[in-house]
């Protein structure tokens, strides 16, 4: 994924995520799904997104939590 400027971004392709609606109960979630929920997002946002979740921790998108499954 590159930014505006055409820098590659993070590649979290290789993960394997999960998401939730209420932080209780976690999906699986294909690295597809994510990449659509995030081509719409600024540039800023993404990278927001791909370093809290690289970090381990989770991050909050409309209705849901995502993370990196543990």
């Amino acid at each position: 994924m590159k930014d505006r400027h055409h820098i590659e971004m993070e590649d979290i392709s290789m993960f394997p995520f999960e998401r939730s609606a209420d932080y209780n109960i976690w999906e699986e979630i294909a690295y597809e799904e994510i990449d659509q929920v995030l081509k719409d997002l600024a540039d800023d946002k993404i990278k927001c997104f791909l370093g809290v979740v690289r970090s381990g921790s989770h991050f909050k998108l409309d209705n849901y939590y995502y993370r990196i499954k543990a």
